[in-house]
């Protein structure tokens, strides 16, 4: 493979202003999952509020499924996480946010709190959520006072209202001044109909858009712990989107983010580090790594990123197949390539030897930028591909050819004899092959099918799924 085709080692330093890379996604960022529509058109609802105070809770009910990360200790909320609900036929989106703590000094608190500053920003309307049992700290307080600066409607969400008792705790939170206070218990659903009337009151309108828009294509970044998959993101949203330290395992919930590239609207999703089972010391890191292959379900391409630093590890191959089991199409994303030039021919022989699907690899740099102009390009041809027909007069000669490379298995006396192939699905793509017998197939040589399939057609890094049926 030459460098052309292994993507190409960047050559130089980008420009301020690169083909393909726009300086940062035009209009507000919308948030879409796999399978939906835009979703323009939709007021958005924040959900903010002090660290622990049931945030994610209230927003997994509100969005009818578990999305969020959900732990009793603070903090496992990190990046803006956004999700759709719906209420007596009005539709909405709510951003889940990680608590607000002006006291904390630390470079985590203040970036997560930073994130939800800027979806207070983006939002038309704020839930702020005070824990009922405990009553307005001095940091609800500071959160109040940010709350009114910002001119945007509120509403007071008394959370952890269990009980009778709870509830009449909770009036003392009109003292804050911000508006309408509902008590609800978002772990049990009290209150959540009552409180969803009084929402969807306050939702102001928007203006309606077209709903027979195609769906996106949908590209989630994963892979190993600390690799730069939060810092690839944030270059190609040109700003501080992701929250990104130095610490392993800071993502914790999947993010989708939708972007205009060259005048095409995509969707990209940051996942958390994939670690192994032994590795694996939180519980919520247990939940994160869920999400993360939930998110792969959810996609059509996985830009899995490896560290040029370390080269391409059985982890970073491993990630590749996860990705293929969930039916997605796979891109090895060689970050810090600044730091380091591994020979990319030599990774990309390699990279054949060891994975069934062949990824295509993409050397770049999300600090400096160099390569990550080929990186979307790149993903969408994928894409492409993996959306591609293939005629059946073409699969069938191919299918003459294959059978005459290399006879089918016997098993006594009989021979596998390959009859009929024919392209039933896409995304990835989906072949019946009739056969005389379906007993006399072997893995092995459905594995080398596959793969010859997957080269005379131009589908390395595609998944090629294959039906194999008895004809009678």
């Amino acid at each position: 493979m030459s460098r052309d085709d292994a993507g190409g080692a960047p050559g130089g330093r980008p420009k301020a202003s690169r083909p393909g890379m726009p300086d940062r996604p035009r209009g507000r960022e919308r948030h879409a999952a796999r399978g939906s529509t835009v979703a323009q058109g939709q007021p958005v609802v924040a959900v903010v509020g002090y660290p622990n105070v049931g945030k994610s809770t209230l927003f997994n009910r509100l969005a009818g499924r578990r999305e969020a990360v959900v732990d009793s200790r603070p903090g496992a909320t990190r990046d803006r996480r956004q999700g759709g609900a719906e209420w007596n036929g009005r539709q909405f989106q709510i951003l889940d946010t990680g608590g607000i703590d002006e006291a904390d000094e630390s470079m985590m608190a203040r970036d997560i709190a930073q994130q939800a500053i800027r979806a207070i920003d983006e939002s038309d309307l704020i839930l702020f959520v005070v824990d009922a049992m405990v009553g307005a700290t001095p940091g609800d307080l500071e959160v109040a006072e940010r709350l009114r600066r910002a001119h945007r409607p509120v509403i007071v969400v008394a959370n952890k209202c269990d009980n009778d008792e709870a509830e009449l705790r909770a009036q003392d939170l009109w003292g804050l001044g911000l508006g309408d206070v509902v008590t609800v218990s978002a772990l049990h659903g009290r209150n959540i109909g009552d409180f969803l009337d009084l929402l969807v009151e306050q939702l102001p309108e928007v203006e309606a858009v077209d709903e027979g828009l195609d769906r996106l294509p949908a590209f989630c970044i994963m892979g190993r712990p600390n690799v730069g998959k939060s810092s690839i993101l944030n270059a190609l949203l040109g700003e501080e989107r992701m929250i990104v330290q130095d610490l392993p395992g800071t993502t914790r919930d999947p993010v989708d983010t939708i972007i205009d590239w060259d005048g095409r609207e995509i969707v990209l999703i940051d996942t958390a580090g994939l670690r192994r089972r032994g590795r694996m010391r939180e519980r919520v890191e247990v939940y994160s790594q869920q999400r993360a292959l939930e998110a792969a379900e959810r996609s059509d391409v996985a830009i899995v990123v490896a560290d040029a630093t370390e080269g391409i590890t059985e982890a970073d191959l491993a990630a590749c197949d996860l990705a293929a089991q969930n039916h997605c199409a796979t891109l090895l994303a060689l970050n810090k390539w600044d730091l380091a030039q591994p020979d990319l021919a030599d990774l990309a022989g390699r990279v054949r030897r060891k994975s069934r699907q062949h990824p295509p690899i993409v050397a770049c740099s999300a600090e400096t930028g160099e390569g990550l102009g080929r990186l979307i390009p790149a993903a969408l041809r994928l894409y492409e591909k993996s959306h591609t027909r293939l005629s059946t007069r073409d699969l069938n000669t191919t299918l003459r050819d294959l059978a005459d490379e290399r006879p089918g298995p016997r098993k006594g006396k009989r021979r596998l004899s390959m009859r009929f192939l024919v392209q039933t699905g896409v995304g990835p793509p989906v072949f019946r092959l009739e056969v005389n017998d379906r007993s006399l197939m072997t893995r092995d040589y459905g594995f080398w099918l596959e793969n010859r399939i997957r080269d005379r057609f131009d589908l390395a890094g595609v998944p090629v799924d294959i039906e194999v049926r008895s004809r009678r």
